[in-house]
């Protein structure tokens, strides 16, 4: 009986020791994993360098391009040559020449008003010229026939003579 009792415990022991052995073995591959992360550490920090001096360059690059792409537009826009430039200068002249079409046509129109106006002008005056010399030929008609007829009635005022006196045509 002693000697199962002492079996397990020999048993025990021995696991024990397989258990620190097994101690030994994950803290030395525990170590060597924190020499591996260290050195993936150090690798991924590389990495991570060499990743932000690609994007620094990169972004330098960038930069230049777009410098000199810039420093060409310029150079083309002082030529004349730059194609925005001659799309917005051909529409520039267009609206020119439209506007010059329009004053041009606002011009012929003022002169034809102007003509049409003066020639009105000249028509209403000597229209009226016409009309007050009617008017004044008929009075005067009026004036001889009032004369014929005082010469017949024997010098009396006529009506229509005292009517011409009184509104001040005739004196």
């Amino acid at each position: 009986m002693a000697s199962t009792l002492l079996s397990p415990m020999v048993d025990y022991y021995n696991d024990e020791e397989e258990l620190d052995s097994v101690d030994d073995d994950d803290d030395r591959s525990f170590r060597g994993r924190d020499s591996e992360e260290d050195t993936e550490d150090a690798s991924e920090t590389d990495l991570a360098k060499h990743d932000e001096d690609d994007y620094v360059e990169i972004k330098e690059q960038m930069y230049q391009d777009k410098l000199a792409s810039l420093k060409r537009q310029l150079l083309q826009l002082q030529e004349g040559t730059l194609q925005e430039y001659q799309k917005r200068m051909k529409k520039l002249d267009q609206q020119y020449k439209e506007r010059l079409r329009n004053t041009e046509q606002v011009e012929r129109n003022y002169i034809k008003e102007k003509k049409a106006a003066v020639k009105e002008f000249d028509d209403k005056k000597v229209e009226l010229k016409e009309n007050l010399i009617a008017e004044l030929e008929e009075k005067k008609k009026m004036i001889e026939n009032e004369k014929l007829t005082m010469e017949l009635t024997g010098g009396k005022r006529s009506l229509i003579g005292e009517s011409l006196c009184r509104s001040g045509d005739w004196e």
